[in-house]
C-alpha cells in the first residue's frame, strides 16, 4: 500500500537529475488509481525560499521539496518507497499551506 509522504524514486527518466524524487501529498483516506505528488528537487538545482521549500535528507542526499510543481501519477506507477516524511508532515503542509491559502 501506498502512504501519504512515501517517497519514491521519479518515475520520469528525463529530469531525474533535477528532480530525483517524488514524495506523496494526498491522504491515505483517498485511495484512487493515482495519486497526488510533489518533487524534492536536487539541492543544486534550487535556491529554497524559506518555509515554502522545506529541506530534506533522502538516500543521503539534500533535495528541497517544491510544492509549486505538483503532479499526479498512477499508483501503479510507484514502486518501492525509498523513505516516509510523516515526522516532517507539518512542515510539508505548511508548504502547501503557504501555496494555496497564502498563510
Amino acid at each position: 500500500m501506498i502512504h501519504q509522504f512515501d517517497v519514491f524514486a521519479s518515475p520520469f527518466r528525463k529530469g531525474r537529475e533535477e528532480r530525483p524524487y517524488i514524495v506523496i501529498l494526498q491522504s491515505d483516506r483517498i485511495d484512487t488509481a493515482s495519486r497526488v505528488c510533489g518533487f524534492l528537487i536536487a539541492e543544486r538545482f534550487l535556491r529554497p525560499e524559506g518555509r515554502l521549500n522545506p529541506a530534506f535528507v533522502v538516500e543521503s542526499r539534500r533535495c528541497y521539496f517544491h510544492p509549486i510543481e505538483l503532479v499526479t501519477l498512477p499508483a501503479q506507477a510507484l514502486r518501492e518507497p525509498i523513505a516516509n516524511l510523516e515526522a516532517e508532515r507539518d512542515r510539508i503542509v505548511a508548504a502547501l499551506d503557504l501555496v494555496f491559502t497564502g498563510i
